[in-house]
């Protein structure tokens, strides 16, 4: 099966699909979040699902060069599990996306069971998960987690920070047994991955390519969170820094462009110098500004977007909204045009 490789496309932008939660539920799974952590400046993220720093592996080094950031950020996930690898296990459905690295297919196994396949790529592992990356798949270190009726299986595409590609497989209640079909499809997503994958075609002013831990300068993190703060690269399009009990994160995404421009009800619009930004001021114990610049869109208002966010704990001085439009400011014009 030819999967178009367009950010439009039905296989990478589902209608109601790329909401700005960024998530899509099919039968038979949990919510498939395309993952966003935030972790208050401050926190001990030693026992947390945070990736490790320890590691003695060199710093952004893949196992293989296959598997090196910049090339995988252009790699369409929904055709690493094409029609010819999804038929080796049942009877392929629909493509959905909810994210530039994940992709689901909602399907029947052979005996016409459910069977829903979500494959994750530049997955950010946690050290625990890491450690415990005891098998083998397709050469790759690979653990399982595996509950009645999912069985997840991730294999190791980097160390430090630990990445892997992912597949879970979810079964009904009379489904068969999930890790099978998991390792099955697992072993030929990496098999695509060495190869040549399919890539995307992006439009003018999108972001996918870009590391959006690189396009971050000092002068305009200094400000908030210190001239030495700790940075966190999650997946590969999100990155945050934390210090000075605050914490600024950026990370790039697809979306649904609402018609209004408000992503939030409580969105407020915002002059940039140049682009519109949509901010929103959230409270709680940390209270934090989120600002979304819109990047892309097309004629079905499926687009792209830069999301930023300045939070600081309660008792911090500082005006967070001011502080996002600044690091919005100091971003923006990095960023392909």
């Amino acid at each position: 099966m030819h999967v178009v490789p367009r950010f439009r496309a039905a296989a990478v932008v589902a209608a109601a699909a790329l909401l700005m939660a960024g998530c899509t539920t099919g039968p038979g799974l949990a919510k498939t979040n395309s993952p966003r952590r935030t972790v208050q400046a401050g926190a001990d993220t030693t026992t947390s699902a945070e990736p490790s720093t320890r590691s003695s592996a060199p710093v952004n080094r893949p196992v293989d060069p296959a598997f090196a950031a910049e090339r995988l950020r252009l790699v369409n996930p929904c055709a690493l599990i094409e029609k010819d690898l999804l038929q080796t296990v049942g009877t392929p459905s629909r493509y959905t996306s909810s994210s530039y690295t994940r992709c689901s297919n909602y399907m029947k196994d052979k005996g016409g069971k459910t069977l829903n396949v979500t494959v994750d790529i530049g997955y950010t592992l946690t050290s625990t998960e890491l450690k415990n990356a005891r098998n083998t798949i397709a050469g790759l270190k690979s653990s399982e987690q595996k509950l009645t009726s999912t069985c997840a299986i991730t294999a190791v595409t980097q160390e430090n920070p630990p990445q892997a590609v992912r597949v879970q497989v979810g079964v009904g209640s009379e489904g068969a047994e999930p890790c099978e079909p998991a390792r099955k499809l697992l072993e030929g997503v990496v098999r695509k991955l060495r190869g040549n994958p399919q890539k995307y075609s992006p439009p003018k002013g999108s972001p996918v390519e870009v590391d959006p831990c690189a396009v971050v300068d000092k002068a305009t993190l200094a400000p908030v969170v210190g001239a030495s703060p700790r940075m966190l690269a999650f997946g590969l399009h999100q990155c945050s820094w934390s210090g000075q009990s605050a914490q600024m994160q950026i990370e790039f995404k697809t979306a649904r462009i609402p018609r209004d421009g408000k992503f939030d009800t409580q969105s407020a619009e915002v002059d940039l110098g140049g682009p519109k930004g949509y901010q929103v001021l959230k409270d709680g114990p940390f209270p934090t500004c989120e600002l979304v610049v819109v990047r892309t869109k097309d004629s079905s208002d499926a687009g792209e977007i830069v999301e930023l966010s300045v939070g600081a704990t309660k008792d911090k001085t500082l005006d967070r909204c001011q502080a996002v439009q600044a690091f919005a400011k100091g971003v923006i014009p990095s960023l392909p045009s």
